[in-house]
């Protein structure tokens, strides 16, 4: 079965269109013709399935679904990220990368430093998001997408998080590292990682008090994408156990 995977939503067996975006993605980026495979995938359903391009009237794309299977790739323990509102591009991008490596609820949160545009949350922005994270589930081969919130204060946010949770965070003030507490939080983990600028004082001081604890990634300062990559990517890397 051919790896490129488009999403398609209420998916079911039979003839079906795609929408205007996943046509030209099809038609235009992979450049697929008649009688062309290719996976869809439902991530509100976790299901995917084969299809194959029928025809491409009017620069639109119909196919032929074919039998529909759970998907395979979904996370197997909760993993929460705080997200602090950043500038736009930098917070898709780890909305994105958050996406492909697992975790599966996520709280974009106001902070002191967090971008004023990011103060608003209206219903365009949350759905611009919403398409962030189905591109993160298409590019990583995911079959489901995080539960994204409503954007809360730090507050709120940090109150907000399961208290079965290893709870860490990201703070570049931090007197010890963040990497024991990764480890601990293999079945399940909460990381809150501050917008451009950082964490402040009293906010890492609300994150101690609701059960977090303070942790570095190290002397150099990263951006919050690069946090967030470095930071899961050690989680992911420390629930692994080596074969015997």
């Amino acid at each position: 079965m051919s790896r490129v995977r488009v999403p398609l939503s209420g998916l079911r067996a039979g003839l079906r269109e795609l929408e205007v975006d996943e046509a030209r993605y099809v038609r235009s980026v992979l450049r697929l013709r008649e009688g062309d495979t290719f996976i869809v995938f439902d991530p509100e359903q976790v299901v995917q399935a084969e299809a194959r391009v029928t025809s491409t009237p009017r620069g639109g794309v119909r196919c032929e679904v074919g039998e529909v299977t759970r998907a395979g790739r979904v996370p197997d323990v909760p993993a929460w990220l705080l997200l602090g509102v950043c500038k736009g591009d930098r917070f898709e991008w780890a909305l994105r990368e958050a996406t492909a490596l697992g975790v599966t609820d996520i709280v974009p949160t106001l902070c002191a430093r967090s971008a004023s545009s990011g103060t608003r949350a209206d219903a365009s922005r949350m759905g611009r998001w919403r398409k962030i994270l189905v591109q993160g589930a298409r590019q990583s081969g995911r079959g489901d997408v995080p539960t994204l919130h409503e954007v809360r204060g730090l507050r709120e946010a940090v109150a907000s998080v399961p208290g079965s949770l290893v709870r860490v965070c990201l703070w570049e003030g931090a007197a010890v590292s963040a990497g024991p507490w990764l480890r601990a939080g293999a079945s399940g983990v909460a990381l809150l990682v501050g917008p451009e600028g950082g964490i402040e004082v009293d906010e890492a001081g609300v994150a101690e008090a609701s059960g977090f604890a303070l942790g570095s990634l190290g002397p150099m300062i990263l951006r919050t994408e690069t946090a967030v990559i470095a930071a899961l990517g050690a989680w992911q890397m420390g629930r692994e156990r080596p074969s015997s």
